[in-house]
């Protein structure tokens, strides 16, 4: 059967089709398929325009090869095939033009021709062909959305009115294309925080997935790049992960599974170490408090000996000092010794209860906290030990300055 062709289409400019099909390609290479993206703007030529500097490095290869290299748009008097510019990603382009003619006054016949020629030489070389069509109803996307040459058609739209209208007007134009069948829309630039209301109602609706845009997408796109992170995920690739899957479905179930597996045990391998240093600490903690709690012991033992000390020595003293004093007049003397004892016993009393309230109690009133930390936090990396990719992505998007080694941790702070 060879490769599934998707024609990625939009009613109007700006819908960020381009990136999406680039986006789509890449997330799918890196799950092992192979994949080309075909630029067939004749328009903006963005797919080109976003992977410049490749296709002038191409160029450059190809004339010092004695070969004049060829885009889509630019077979119509040649028999030689397309150039084919692979992408360090290992995605393969074929661009719309390496010479950077005016490719809206090619003729459209000789340039479905072209194209026709190319996807029946090339289908079976690839799991999945992009086209990135013109955006609009001009002739040179009709060609691209026509059943004769893509297999289905993604129209890229943004979540307006505005939009909406023009998402509709095109499937009236081109009905017999756009049938039900074969065409899906794609929500693309939603705030995150519609995305999840929508997802439920959209897939019945034959909509596909939408995609969100944060602050973190608008920088990548800003700079040229995409916004894919392969290696440790974020929410972008989570909603594009999850687009493909509700558009290829069992094709690629197998791979995605592999890939989400894979992803989670990168992210996963800082909890592991934290937990054990938690651990670590934890138990380092227990035997500091066992430590605090037995030096307290003890002081609270020196006291009552001391208490019990000056009593007996303020006792003697009594007697000794006040033996005459006693013969000549006992209840005197008693009176005064009494007075003795209760003021030694005030005193030892208070610099013992002063020395616990602002030594011992603080000290055990830290470790309480301390410990109650440290458990919560051994609670926390548990979970998340077990979590998938979703739930480990999700968690450090809620941390956004944190490095993938830090991502978990924090530390306890003294009072």
């Amino acid at each position: 059967m060879g490769a599934k062709i998707i024609c990625m289409a939009s009613a109007k400019g700006g819908t960020g089709k381009t990136v999406l099909t680039a986006t789509f390609g890449t997330f799918l290479a890196a799950l092992g398929k192979k994949v080309l993206l075909i630029d067939t703007d004749a328009a903006t030529n963005g797919l080109t325009l976003l992977h410049l500097k490749e296709v002038a490095l191409q160029n450059e290869y190809a004339i010092a090869e004695n070969r004049k290299p060829r885009g889509i748009y630019e077979l119509e008097k040649s028999n030689d095939p397309a150039e084919i510019v692979t992408l360090k990603t290992g995605v393969q382009l074929i661009p719309a033009t390496y010479s950077f003619i005016n490719t809206e006054y090619i003729p459209l016949d000789a340039y479905k021709a072209s194209l026709s020629k190319t996807l029946l030489s090339m289908r079976d070389s690839y799991d999945y062909i992009f086209l990135d069509a013109q955006a609009g109803s001009d002739p040179f996307a009709k060609v691209s959305m026509s059943k004769d040459i893509s297999d289905e058609v993604i129209i890229v739209s943004e979540y307006d009115p505005m939009s909406a209208a023009g998402v509709e007007r095109l499937k009236g134009l081109f009905r017999e294309d756009l049938i039900y069948g074969r065409t899906w829309l794609l929500l693309n630039k939603m705030l995150p925080e519609f995305v999840q209301s929508f997802s439920d109602f959209l897939e019945v609706a034959k909509y596909l997935s939408p995609v969100p845009w944060d602050a973190e997408v608008v920088r990548a796109y800003a700079r040229r790049k995409l916004a894919l992170d392969l290696e440790n995920g974020n929410l972008y690739t989570l909603a594009v992960m999850q687009t493909l899957k509700s558009l290829l479905g069992d094709t690629i179930s197998t791979e995605l599974q592999s890939w989400t597996k894979e992803r989670a045990a990168s992210i996963s391998l800082p909890i592991e170490d934290q937990y054990k240093d938690t651990e670590k600490e934890l138990q380092t903690l227990i035997q500091e408090k066992f430590i605090i709690e037995k030096k307290a012991m003890q002081k609270r033992a020196f006291f009552r000996i001391g208490f019990l000390s000056v009593a007996l020595t303020l006792l003697l003293l009594s007697v000794f000092y006040l033996k005459d004093l006693m013969i000549m007049n006992l209840p005197l003397s008693i009176g005064i010794s009494i007075i003795i004892v209760t003021l030694g016993l005030v005193v030892l009393l208070f610099a013992s209860k002063n020395e616990e309230n602002t030594d011992t109690y603080m000290s055990e009133s830290r470790m309480r906290r301390k410990q109650e930390i440290l458990e919560n936090r051994l609670r926390n990396l548990e979970a998340l030990k077990a979590g998938d990719l979703e739930t480990l992505v999700k968690f450090r998007s809620r941390t956004p300055n944190a490095s993938n080694n830090t991502m978990f941790s924090y530390r306890y702070k003294s009072p």
